[in-house]
């Protein structure tokens, strides 16, 4: 059976609506008139004077982690500090996560977290942002392989304009063209006029004719490998501390709710972290 859900224009043209302004380009040099010589001079006369360049912010030290700045951080990072044992702490603010064994700082490395927006479809809604609290290492995985959300496809319908079409094990969806799209056990293809299947390639995203298809759960198309980079710790609730192949991230407010690494960084920790270590995310 497939199910076709109603299409995302009003969210679409609202994404579409925030237009750049208008350039004004800066004059260039005047040219000189015929018979005319124009003099080099130092300084503009009366010149407006210039403003102080504003003071610079003081640094951050980040050898241990910093105090929070709201009263539910502060909770947290008091629990982790006062802890004993091997546990990590992550700063949202800074973002940058440590590991601590009693008092010494082991390992610590910047880190990208959630972008801290919430993406509204229908009638469902996400919360983009990296959660405070306290956690657990509940698993780790080498070489993960990305069972992507339904958040990723509708994002992806959101953007452009596209109707999302959700794909259940045994659908056939005809395309303009006279092929189908059709999906056969735990794959999902194409079949062309001659009846040849050929399944897409995990990773791609389906795209035809206006609309999106979501693969169904347990497809090959629905397992994305390197997303996630080299390793992951499993938090619960669909969070992860893992690695990345966008490491120019690193640092910013980039995932969807996650702790990114940098893939160097996080097969360090993954190597340094037993399952059951706490997680302070403050």
């Amino acid at each position: 059976m497939t199910i076709r859900l109603p299409t995302a224009m009003s969210l679409s043209a609202l994404v579409l609506s925030a237009c750049a302004g208008p350039v004004t380009q800066a004059p260039g040099p005047a040219t000189p008139l015929p018979g005319t010589t124009e003099l080099a001079v130092d300084e503009a006369p009366h010149a407006a004077p210039q403003p102080a360049p504003p003071p610079e912010e003081p640094s951050v030290d980040l050898s241990r982690p910093p105090l929070a700045t709201d009263v539910e951080g502060a909770i947290v990072l008091d629990r982790a500090l006062g802890g004993s044992g091997p546990r990590i702490v992550v700063s949202r603010g800074e973002r940058y996560l440590w590991l601590l064994d009693g008092e010494r700082v082991v390992f610590a490395a910047r880190v990208a977290v959630g972008r801290d927006t919430i993406f509204r479809y229908q009638d469902r809604e996400w919360d983009f942002s990296t959660p405070r609290g306290v956690r657990t290492v509940r698993d780790k995985e080498p070489v993960p392989i990305w069972v992507p959300p339904d958040w990723h496809y509708l994002e992806l319908a959101a953007e452009r304009g596209l109707e999302p079409v959700r794909l259940e094990p045994g659908s056939v969806f005809r395309l303009a063209d006279g092929s189908r799209i059709e999906v056969r056990g735990d794959q999902v293809g194409r079949v062309n006029q001659y009846g040849n299947f050929r399944p897409f390639r995990p990773g791609t995203e389906i795209i035809f004719d206006g609309f999106v298809f979501i693969p169904p759960f347990g497809s090959a198309q629905r397992q994305v490998p390197e997303v996630l980079g080299t390793h992951r710790l499993i938090l619960g609730d669909g969070y992860l501390i893992h690695g990345t192949p966008d490491e120019d991230s690193i640092g910013e407010g980039a995932s969807h709710g996650c702790v990114r690494m940098r893939n160097a960084d996080v097969e360090q920790l993954y190597a340094l972290v037993e399952v059951g270590t706490p997680v302070y995310i403050y």
